[in-house]
């Protein structure tokens, strides 16, 4: 059984499975969200079933169908899953809200986004770390706590560079001594 709506932004006539009734989704040419009436108020959903055979899957909101009423959809475009604008068919990005559809390109971000600045020390943390290792060592707490990937280098720097200047301390009194 298919349900038929009209977008309430463009005018567009759209169809949708029975499943989908009384929920919420959006219109492949303006993006506009559309209410899918439940099955009793469709007036003319039962005559449909027959023209149509079944309607697109609804588990994503993404596959609803124009049934040509109004302006047609344009054949090298379809709608991005995400926000519903209309894309190049066989686009990698979608330009309107930056989903990315291509897997290598995913996967090229997600590693650049893995070795990002966030995660190395600036020069500022090198200096407190080396000049002032227990503000430093605190400091790293703070950004653990925050959860900031720098936090657990900084705590670790910090006591490293402690011990460092506690064996200093040690080898200039031995020095003064003999």
């Amino acid at each position: 059984m298919t349900i038929s709506v009209n977008c309430p932004e463009c005018g567009k006539t759209l169809k949708a499975k029975e499943s989908a009734a009384g929920k919420k989704a959006k219109c492949p040419s303006c993006g506009g969200t559309i209410q899918i009436p439940n099955v009793v108020e469709a007036v003319d959903a039962e005559s449909l079933d027959d023209d149509y055979g079944g309607g697109p899957n609804f588990d994503d909101f993404s596959g609803m169908e124009d049934s040509g009423t109004a302006v047609e959809r344009e054949p090298d475009r379809r709608p991005c899953p995400v926000c519903g604008e209309m894309i190049a068919e066989k686009a990698a990005k979608c330009r309107f809200c930056g989903e990315i559809f291509d897997k290598t390109l995913k996967k090229k971000k997600k590693k650049k986004g893995s070795s990002s600045d966030q995660e190395e020390l600036t020069g500022v943390d090198w200096v407190l770390i080396v000049l002032c290792s227990g503000i430093a060592c605190i400091l790293g707490i703070i950004r653990m706590i925050q959860g900031n990937p720098t936090g657990g280098k900084m705590v670790l720097f910090a006591i490293l560079a402690q011990l460092f200047w506690v064996f200093v301390r040690i080898m200039l009194e031995a020095a003064a001594r003999g």
